[in-house]
């Protein structure tokens, strides 16, 4: 099994909005991650002020990953 980051690791099971590097933007629970991937569940996709729910699991590649916050 892969390193997983020592920050990261602190806070899985907690709610993030990623934000890619092609603009797409994502909001769900960081359930797991590894050297190349972010595993996401209960998640959605945003679009402008629009929430859409996906279906099942998001796994998004780390490269592509512009930032992750915390919602407020």
């Amino acid at each position: 099994m892969a390193r997983r980051d020592s920050l990261i690791r602190r806070v899985l099971r907690e709610r993030f909005i990623v934000t890619m590097l092609s603009g797409a933007t994502f909001d769900g629970l960081l359930m797991d991650l590894d050297d190349s991937t972010l595993h996401l569940v209960d998640a959605y996709a945003i679009e402008g002020k629009d929430r859409i729910r996906a279906d099942g699991s998001l796994y998004l590649p780390r490269t592509g990953v512009d930032y992750i916050q915390r919602p407020s």
